[in-house]
């Protein structure tokens, strides 16, 4: 089944801080790692995730810096979490768990509403 990318819309900024939230990256490494951890099913499209970097850094939720370019590429720039991302990480991991827990209680697997 594929995924609906209009429901994930709402949590980009969650996925990011997720990702961060185990070390610092560049824009490459994040969308590459959104793809592979959901086996190619939801690609963080350029334009969105450079979107929601600005916005969480413009917030105060990550920064930034510009890496070097010892490979002889061009330079990328490295996000990291603050301390103000990582606790709105914490709030809206419980916040999902909330609304996952609600909709699980009207969404029962082997449930046939078709009939």
């Amino acid at each position: 089944m594929e995924i609906n990318t209009q429901v994930l819309k709402g949590y980009i900024d969650t996925i990011i801080l997720s990702l961060l939230n185990e070390g610092e990256m560049y824009g490459y490494q994040l969308a590459n790692a959104v793809w592979e951890r959901t086996g190619g099913n939801f690609e963080l499209k350029e334009g969105t995730m450079y979107l929601s970097l600005k916005r969480l850094q413009a917030n105060g939720f990550i920064e930034s810096y510009w890496g070097g370019n010892e490979g002889g590429g061009a330079r990328r720039k490295y996000y990291y979490i603050l301390d103000s991302g990582k606790k709105l990480y914490d709030d809206k991991v419980k916040e999902w768990r909330l609304v996952k827990s609600l909709l699980d209680t009207f969404l029962k697997e082997g449930d046939d509403h078709d009939a």
